[in-house]
């Protein structure tokens, strides 16, 4: 097993890398896109929150497949299926192919991820394992790096495409090395796989997914009431069918573990707060601040190359502060560089959001390997896919809402502000429609206008993330706060009867 290990932890790190590589990629292509596909920015949201999505619907499945077949089987076959869907994200000529093509990418990322660390728990020593840990969060930070500047580096030459299909071939080659290197031992989980429970599941966090990320659009759209009706039907109908079966998909025992239940509510407040920010303010820094493509991945290094080298100590400073220390302090720093981001003005320049993106890239460096460790730690190997399964999809349950959440709120400031700047047209301003607001005044009052709506809605925003991730940080420090031990029963003492006299 030793011989192998390098290879099953590389493996295990390439997993987040190539899922939150893909999750930002198309934040700073939006606009190419939209003017190559012939739809506006409003209509491609889906290409960002279709792949939470996936991520979300099949990260449980992801999870139980890979208790039952083995990890580094669903590993491989996850990986080939991220490079066909990659590429069909690549080659796709209409917005349904390419939102179908991300869904499915995320479903493929979502098995990924649960197996990825399934691999951790199943073939690293426990001695090996904080190591092993901490260069899966890392890889979580060189992803959100390389997703953006690939993206930028490619339009740069005036095209999306190559992006995607650069992380095909890279999910590809991966693939490959794992049918050559890694050891496919099979599962161990009992009972007969759960199709139906699967099934449920599947529709019912999509359906959920779907209904938050399109009621900010419309909520009374029919859409919006089917979506959230086959939630509220599916996921009840899910949890009894489960309390039925002697093997569940998910182990409500788990909760009983304070790490592992302190983990699941960190990692939604990471979610709703900075992983959801960083997204909503791509076509921000581009449209406002005018910068290109690459010029707005570049900005984002200062967080994600921070994150990624702090989370490659993960393993020197998991060994001298708990979990309970690390994902609070990494909540209440990303809080801290969220609220720096909240005094933003149009006017600003890249050395007055440098300390907002420092301090939230310190808090995610923190955070994603003790979120990984919390995945893991005291569950049973046979069980560890299913945990990190569920534990990734409070995550991307976080993702999702928070970017329609925090989208409806820039939206919702961005209009009160327009209506004030600019009241002929403020609907067509705050839906980012700057050629139709054109048309009813002057451009440079449209683009004035724009910049103070907008940045009146990201502060807005950014100060609500910013409360999110402070409450998680308080939330998540009480849940992991020491446990008394129970008092030691001890034996009264029983009466010496007196002596008697014959």
């Amino acid at each position: 097993m030793a011989k192998t290990q390098p290879v099953t932890i590389g493996a295990a790190a390439l997993a987040p890398f190539v899922v939150f590589a893909s999750f930002p990629l198309p934040i700073v292509a939006l606009p190419a896109i939209g003017a190559d596909l012939g739809v506006g920015i409003a209509e491609l949201n889906l290409l960002v929150s279709g792949y939470a999505l996936g991520l979300g619907a099949f990260l449980l499945t992801g999870g139980s497949l890979a208790d039952r077949f083995g990890a580094a089987r669903v590993w491989i076959g996850a990986m080939v299926g991220f490079a066909v869907f990659s590429a069909g994200c690549a080659l796709a000529t209409t917005v349904p192919l390419l939102v179908a093509a991300r869904i499915a990418q995320g479903g493929a990322g979502a098995a990924l991820m649960a197996s990825s660390l399934s691999l951790v728990a199943a073939a690293v020593e426990p001695q090996r394992r904080a190591g092993a840990v901490a260069l899966w969060g890392a890889a979580i930070g060189a992803g959100l790096s390389a997703g953006p500047l690939g993206a930028g580096l490619a339009l740069e030459f005036g095209r999306w495409r190559p992006a995607f299909a650069v992380l095909a071939a890279v999910a590809a080659a991966a693939a490959l090395v794992g049918v050559l290197a890694l050891p496919t031992p099979r599962g161990v989980a009992r009972g007969r796989f759960d199709l139906l429970g699967t099934v449920l599941l599947t529709v019912g966090i999509g359906g959920l997914i779907l209904g938050v990320s399109w009621v900010g659009a419309d909520a009374s759209a029919p859409r919006v009431w089917i979506a959230f009706g086959l939630a509220v039907l599916l996921l009840p109908v899910f949890v009894l069918q489960q309390r039925r079966r002697a093997v569940p998909m998910i182990d409500v025992g788990l909760l009983r573990l304070p790490t592992y239940a302190g983990g699941l509510v960190a990692g939604m407040a990471m979610a709703l707060s900075i992983l959801s920010m960083l997204v909503l303010l791509g076509p921000y820094l581009q449209v406002v601040f005018g910068l290109s493509a690459l010029e707005a991945g570049l900005w984002y290094l200062p967080a994600t190359l921070l994150s990624t080298l702090v989370a490659l100590l993960g393993a020197r400073i998991g060994a001298r502060y708990s979990l309970r220390i690390r994902l609070t302090a990494g909540l209440a720093l990303s809080g801290a560089g969220l609220a720096a981001l909240a005094f933003v003005q149009p006017s600003w320049t890249f050395p007055l959001l440098l300390p907002g993106f420092v301090l939230a890239g310190l808090g995610m460096g923190l955070a994603n390997p003790a979120l990984g460790a919390a995945a893991v730690v005291g569950v049973a190997p046979e069980r560890s896919g299913v945990a990190a399964g569920a534990a990734n999809t409070a995550r991307q349950l976080g993702n999702a809402l928070g970017i329609a959440v925090l989208g409806a709120i820039i939206h919702a400031g961005a209009l009160a502000s327009a209506r004030h700047e600019l009241p002929v047209g403020a609907d067509l301003l705050a839906a980012g429609d700057l050629r139709g607001a054109a048309a009813l005044t002057s451009a440079d009052a449209v683009q004035a206008a724009y910049a103070v709506a907008q940045t009146t809605g990201v502060r807005l925003a950014l100060e609500v993330s910013a409360v999110l991730a402070l409450l998680g940080a308080l939330v998540a420090a009480f849940l992991l706060r020491p446990r008394r031990p129970a008092p030691l029963a001890v034996p009264v003492a029983q009466p010496v009867p007196a002596p008697t006299t014959p």
